[in-house]
């Protein structure tokens, strides 16, 4: 009766063990990120798990491209304001920086333009 309630037990401890360690796959992090954050998060998720995405090569295309077009957005208020810098709200504009330091293409383009023209606060 001992061994049979201990070997529940450690039935059990496997059990919770194994559900603890399971990891969500790369694709379906990448789903969550879409339903609930912005362009940059997904994709800056999708430049970092590249070799893991490479079935969803399209959806992370479309949403960089959105993330630029929105840094494009941003950029182009700085032509409507003249001298005057634009003011980004600081937790975007950290996360847009970041999207700029993981797309190194995106970053060589647009890097030295945003930290010119635009203030984080």
């Amino acid at each position: 009766m001992i061994v049979r309630i201990l070997g529940n037990l450690l039935s059990i401890f496997v059990l919770v063990l194994t559900i603890s360690h399971c990891k969500k796959s790369a694709s379906r992090q990448l789903d969550d990120l879409l339903d609930s954050e912005s362009p940059f998060s997904s994709a800056i998720f999708c430049e970092k798990n590249k070799s893991q995405l490479t079935e969803r090569k399209e959806d992370c295309e479309k949403i960089t491209r959105s993330a630029r077009e929105e840094i494009d957005t941003i950029l182009n208020r700085k032509l409507d304001l003249g001298i005057a810098p634009v003011i980004v709200e600081k937790n975007k504009g950290k996360e847009i920086e970041e999207f700029l330091q993981v797309h190194t293409r995106m970053g060589i383009r647009y890097w030295e333009i945003w930290k010119t023209n635009v203030i984080l606060e």
